[in-house]
């Protein structure tokens, strides 16, 4: 990362006083002082770049022949035509002329970007004179709009049309008299964005300050970008001021929008929304200026409510960020999205989400990122070279994919994230891998405006198939949270019909603290638990990934509650009503199949009296209702519930996905039988291709022996274990135990029962 420091780009209107300037000068002659004395190699605090430059915002002079030597091979080639098809669309008019559309607009402004980089790198005088006609016929009546939410809206409008201003400057084609006009109507339309939503309490207090998440940030990209390209604008430096206060706030070194790990709270889904304008950005001030960026504080939007409290902004005070492009939490949070990518490439529809490719992440291969990052790019069965999810960057695709950078598949696997609270199984990166990822967020991971109650949930993939799923972002009510919210339509023990608190609006996050320990990533077995406490109860949630295969959830409750509840662990699964494939119920779990593949669950319980129901059905209602699938259709799939009535009943569960038409091999479907055990044991004989294995869960005082199909005798005093009795890769798992031994030969030991053992 560079070092180098500069002053704003333009001037800080809130320090107009003597006073507030000699303290600038100090604070400036200071950072220069402390540079000097490390040895720092770059200029000290110093003015903009000159303005009469162009193009310095998208793009920078000196990449136009480096644009024109790559166009006539791959990726190159496609992604001009891509920008020329953009470049050919027609002026969309408004729909209702009385109100000012951001659609219609910001469709406008792609396709005046497009236009503008045409004429600018290929000296097409008609394209210049299209992307000049779009910019004549913008209107600034944007008071005009009734969109509540316009505010996330400005990024592709106010964007688009300040890079076609700048890039037409670079062309003998744009008169001085237009440009000085299209910058009357990029100021005057950024002006009243600011107005609304940042100097107006009302659009303020309801829509930046209660939720720190992606609407401060789309609305400071937008406003960042029209005050780096227009700084001699009277309100410029208070535009500056508080977009980069709020992007130090919430991308910075201590950014409040992602977890240490690179977990952002509010889900892949927004958090994707949030970081394409940003990269734009981003990669604009990068062109524009050099070093940390000057600003002074504005608090205006800053919460005081849990988890924001104590965020020590003051109004005023000078300070210094480093748009963390080349790493950071803004690289972290790619990484973490890169990670929970399903197999096929699209993102999980973990939170407020569906399924979405990720907008910008190969841009990286020019400011230090790595070759996973063109590899997710280019390996997405539905949307392979996505460059329009949140944000058009087609034209920054030509100009910032290195194909120097060879992809290739990520270094890692199964990868856990305490901090962001998930733990991401995976198989393989090929499109057909076995996949889980299990929730256990805490703290700010968990709080957000977009956040699920869904602590200890789980989804799975498996095969190009989605399988046992998180519902996603049903919400036909916008002025309500999506009915998929709360904790019955997620994959978690239920007791007397919830889990955790219900979700309310803006603040009241609902849900409660869960996390994510005693992890193991090995060869033959991976594992992680899920810890929350919720109706007077604990729950451990157990999730042994086997040999790449398939999966073992083990959930061990322990209660204050002095009486039986009602207990259902439940499970959604894609198929049957209206969502297409098949669906069956066993009595002892379910199968659900999709085209390419299904799952089998089956599932058992210390307590007796375990039932598999299915909940009462009322279409496009919880808990049966989904929507995450790219149309944004709703539907209906097929969910039970293992139902037993009980204090602390235990439930041990085997996940067992398979490939359709496999009927032999390694990918057919994996046989599982109960075996019998004393009260308070359950276990389950696993066999597959070549091998067995068994999984027993034990309530606390339980008998410890269990008699094998061959006869051999299981010995242990752990809650769980997991293990091979024949075939290749032998291992031995247990929690909470100091020895599992067969037929009194150890198979896995340890010192005390308050962890996880494994022996590979």
């Amino acid at each position: 990362m560079r070092s180098r420091l500069h002053r704003s780009p333009l001037p800080i209107s809130s320090l107009d006083s003597t006073l507030a300037t000699l303290a600038t000068l100090a604070t400036l002659a200071a950072l220069a002082l402390a540079t000097s004395a490390c040895g720092a190699d770059g200029p000290g605090p110093s003015e903009p770049r000159d303005t009469g430059v162009h193009p310095r915002l998208l793009a920078r002079p000196e990449h136009r022949e480096l644009l024109r030597s790559r166009v006539d091979r791959e990726p190159y080639a496609s992604i001009l035509e891509t920008l020329k098809r953009r470049a050919e669309r027609a002026y969309a008019e408004e729909p209702d002329p009385g109100s000012w559309d951001h659609l219609a607009n910001g469709d406008n402004a792609s396709t005046a970007q497009a236009n503008a980089l045409l004429a600018w790198a290929f000296d097409d005088r008609a394209a210049a004179d299209k992307a000049r006609e779009f910019l004549r016929r913008l209107e600034t009546d944007w008071d005009t709009n009734t969109v509540l939410d316009i505010n996330i809206r400005m990024a592709k409008t106010l964007m688009g049309y300040t890079n076609a201003w700048d890039l037409l400057s670079a062309t003998p084609w744009l008169p001085a008299e237009e440009s000085v006009e299209a910058e009357r109507k990029i100021t005057e339309i950024t002006g009243q964005l600011f107005v609304r939503y940042v100097e107006q309490d009302f659009y303020r207090d309801l829509l930046l300050r209660p939720a720190q998440n992606n609407h401060p940030i789309r609305t400071a990209d937008a406003i960042a970008y029209a005050a780096l390209a227009f700084p001699e604008h009277p309100a410029a430096g208070t535009w500056w001021n508080w977009s980069i206060s709020e992007l130090d706030y919430l991308w910075g070194e201590n950014g409040q929008y992602v977890q240490p790990d690179g977990g952002v709270s509010e889900g892949p889904y927004y958090s994707g929304f949030a970081w394409g304008p940003t990269a734009a950005l981003f990669i604009a001030l990068d062109n524009a200026l050099e070093g940390p960026l000057s600003f002074a504080r504005d608090c205006r939007t800053r919460s005081d409510e849990d988890p924001w409290t104590g965020h020590g902004c003051v109004d005023g005070e000078q300070a210094t960020f480093e748009p963390p492009l080349r790493g950071g939490l803004f690289t972290k949070a790619v990484d973490w999205s890169l990670t929970l990518r399903l197999p096929w490439g699209n993102r999980p529809p973990l939170d407020d989400g569906v399924f979405t490719p990720f907008n910008g992440s190969s841009l990286l291969t020019s400011f230090g990122g790595s070759g996973a990052h063109r590899w997710d790019w280019e390996q997405n069965r539905e949307s392979p070279h996505s460059m329009e999810f949140g944000i058009d960057l087609i034209a920054h695709h030509l100009v910032y994919v290195d194909d120097a950078v060879a992809a290739e598949e990520p270094p890692h696997l199964t990868r856990f994230f305490p901090d962001a609270g998930n733990a991401v199984f995976r198989s393989d990166w090929g499109e057909e891998a076995r996949w889980l990822l299990l929730v256990a967020e805490h703290g700010s991971a968990r709080k957000a405006v977009h956040d699920h109650v869904d602590g200890t949930s789980f989804s799975l993939a498996a095969y190009g198939e989605y399988l046992l799923i998180d519902p996603g972002y049903y919400k036909p009510d916008a002025l309500d949270n999506a009915k998929t919210s709360q904790s019955p339509s997620h994959n978690v023990v239920l007791i007397d019909g919830r889990s955790a608190p219900d979700k309310g609006l803006f603040n009241n996050f609902g849900d409660a603290d869960a996390w994510l320990r005693n992890t193991h990533d090995g060869d033959a077995v991976e594992y992680a638990e899920a810890h929350q406490d919720y109706q007077d109860t604990h729950v451990e949630r157990s999730v042994a990934f086997v040999d790449g295969r398939y999966f073992v959830v083990g959930d061990r409750l322990a209660t204050t509650h002095p009486a039986a509840r009602a207990h259902a662990w439940r499970l959604h699964g894609y198929a049957g009503l209206t969502s297409g494939g098949t669906f069956e119920l066993l009595a002892d779990g379910a199968r659900w199949e999709r085209t390419r593949a299904g799952v089998e669950v089956r599932v058992q319980s210390t307590a007796p009296g375990l039932e598999v129901v299915e909940p009462p059905y009322t279409p496009l209602a919880a808990p049966h209702v989904h929507e995450f699938e790219q149309d944004r259709k709703a539907a209906d799939h097929a969910v039970i519930d293992a139902a037993v009535e009980a204090e602390a009943p235990g439930f041990l569960a085997v996940l067992l996905p398979y490939k359709v038409g496999a009927d032999a091999g390694p990918d057919a479907p994996l046989e599982a039988a109960p075996l019998e055990a004393a009260p308070g044991v359950v276990a389950w004989q696993i066999e597959g291709d070549g091998w067995t294995d068994v999984a027993v869960l034990r309530s606390q005082g339980a008998p410890g022996e269990v008699t094998l199909p061959g006869g051999q005798v299981l010995e242990t005093d752990a809650e769980l274990v997991v293990l091979r009795i024949e075939g290749d890769r032998p291992f031995a798992l247990m929690a909470r135990g100091t020895q599992v031994l067969v037929d009194g030969t150890p198979r896995v030991t340890a010192p005390d029962a308050t962890g996880v053992a494994v022996e590979e």
